[in-house]
């Protein structure tokens, strides 16, 4: 499937200019050095990271969980052994918004911190297992009635 060329916001976003910016130095289409792409829907960011050792990666989810914590928003993600693929979406209401921007440029750093090994990935079968548990789990972000 054709990757969209335009993001598509949450309703209710602030300063789309400055969130289409900050969006620019993330991707990897736009040559700025970025390594995140967006979803088929463009409702999303994904990508991979990959680290020496499983250790390593285990280290770098748990410091992303906190982040995590603190924002009051989580990814869709899935780990195999020293990868990890993450997608940071916003279920209610449905787009990116600004805290999925911010928590991708949060993961890029702390990649680096952690050791993020560089090199082209093919992330395919993990992108399968996100899209998978995602479209089968209940709906965390909606709140109850």
């Amino acid at each position: 499937m054709e990757r969209p060329r335009h993001p598509v916001f949450s309703a209710g976003q602030e300063d789309l200019e400055a969130l289409d910016s900050s969006l620019s130095t993330l991707m990897s289409s736009t040559g700025a050095g970025g390594r995140w792409a967006l979803t088929s829907s463009g409702e999303g960011l994904e990508r991979s990271f990959k680290f020496k050792t499983f250790a390593k990666t285990w280290d770098f989810m748990t410091a992303v969980s906190l982040q995590c914590k603190l924002k009051n928003h989580h990814p869709e993600w899935s780990n195999v052994f020293n990868t990890t693929f993450i997608r940071w979406t916003t279920h209610n209401p449905k787009g990116l918004s600004a805290k999925d921007i911010q928590l991708a440029a949060i993961c890029d750093s702390l990649a680096r911190d952690f050791g993020e090994i560089q090199e082209e990935l093919q992330s395919c079968e993990l992108k399968d297992l996100a899209d998978k548990a995602t479209s089968s789990s209940a709906d965390c972000c909606t709140p109850k009635a």
